[in-house]
């Protein structure tokens, strides 16, 4: 048997072995049908069914693991869009007490019967 024929995982009385070599390097799809998307870049490959054990939860922090390596799922603003969100939040909030003003002063101004 090729080790292309092996399987990466086997079940031995109840028990999931995993072959990690083979794992890792059949990870990727190769005669990908139909072809990756259009939208994709070119450097992105599909996972194998055979790669999807290289996938992992940590069980504690609920972090998603590839082949070890934590993935990064969240994006931080930069410092310039933190500033400009600020220059924004200034802006509207100087926009509600103006309206509040104007609001203020049109209800003292009202004629009292």
């Amino acid at each position: 048997m090729t080790e292309h024929e092996q399987q990466s995982t086997k079940i031995v009385d109840g028990v999931t072995h995993i072959n990690w070599d083979i794992a890792r390097k059949h990870r990727f799809a190769q005669n990908v049908v139909p072809p990756r998307p259009a939208d994709w870049p070119p450097q992105v490959t599909p996972v194998s069914i055979s790669g999807l054990v290289l996938i992992g939860i940590d069980e504690t922090t609920n972090e998603l693991f590839w082949d070890g390596k934590r993935i990064i799922t969240e994006k931080r603003f930069s410092d310039y869009e933190r500033r400009l969100a600020l220059v924004g939040l200034a802006i509207a909030g100087i926009g509600v007490a103006a309206t509040v003003v104007q609001a203020w002063a049109a209800v003292v101004g009202l004629p009292v019967k």
